[in-house]
């Protein structure tokens, strides 16, 4: 064979191979690396067999996939796409195996709590108020998480108001409950209208006898004022009995019970 032909029969195969990539080109452009979804969820002793047994390396392990789901082939997921009964399960397995970390929490809280469907606001709702009750590592952060997505995202105000309850009367091991948290009942009593509970649970606050920071009684004398309506004399003559009560250093008073649903 000449030269020549030995060029075209070359030149013959690279079309040839060339048309056969444009056309898979053509039939694959459209297709992309697909997830698959949420993950199945291992038992406890089954995602402690896949770390060699070491419960904080099988935690970080499973909180490291959380924070990446979705995130394939330069793509995101939208929250929406999730499956949330499955994410739920997650978020519990790995509490059992640590909790103490605030990792999980916050993702439940701050980055899946952004989805606006209902039945999946549910599950970090439940989540957030189960780990949130906990006294122990400033857990009570994520009450008030579950609180602002029952009233906000759920718009389920008997729930925010239990909840907001319970945050009320922890006693943080470690920490202080700051004043505004003890007020949550009168921000969510407020809202449902009740608006002669939450100036009492206010007003007991202001003369219970803690020694708040000025700017909290302001804050208070403030909120009495402006949302609920109390005139600024009576509010003068609650300060002076917190000053006496102040002398005697006398116990928080009580909150009242939660109204029934």
């Amino acid at each position: 064979m000449s030269a020549a032909r030995e060029k075209k029969a070359v030149n013959r195969a690279l079309l040839a191979v060339l048309g056969v990539n444009f056309l898979f080109w053509l039939g694959s452009s459209d297709i992309y690396a697909k997830w698959e979804g949420v993950p199945p969820v291992p038992t406890v002793d089954g995602a402690l067999m896949m770390t060699l047994g070491d419960p904080q390396f099988s935690y970080r392990f499973g909180a490291i996939t959380l924070q990446n789901l979705g995130d394939t082939g330069g793509q995101t997921t939208p929250l929406k796409d999730y499956n949330y009964e499955k994410l739920g399960k997650w978020f519990w397995l790995l509490n059992e195996l640590d909790q103490a970390s605030n990792h999980v929490p916050m993702l439940a809280a701050y980055y899946f709590g952004a989805v606006r469907t209902p039945k999946d606001v549910a599950v970090i709702v439940d989540y957030l108020s189960a780990v949130g009750v906990n006294p122990v590592g400033n857990k009570w952060r994520w009450l008030v998480q579950a609180i602002f997505l029952a009233r906000h995202r759920l718009h389920d105000l008997h729930l925010a108001l239990d909840l907001s309850y319970k945050l009320a009367r922890m006693q943080p091991v470690g920490d202080t409950l700051p004043e505004w948290a003890r007020q949550m009942p009168a921000f969510v009593l407020t809202e449902q209208g009740d608006r002669q509970a939450a100036r009492k649970i206010v007003e007991d606050l202001l003369i219970s006898g803690r020694r708040f920071h000025p700017n909290e009684v302001n804050f208070m004398k403030a909120y009495l004022v402006e949302q609920l309506g109390v005139d600024p004399q009576e509010i003068d003559q609650i300060i002076k009995m917190r000053g006496k009560e102040d002398e005697g250093a006398l116990p928080p008073a009580p909150l009242p019970a939660p109204s029934p649903e």
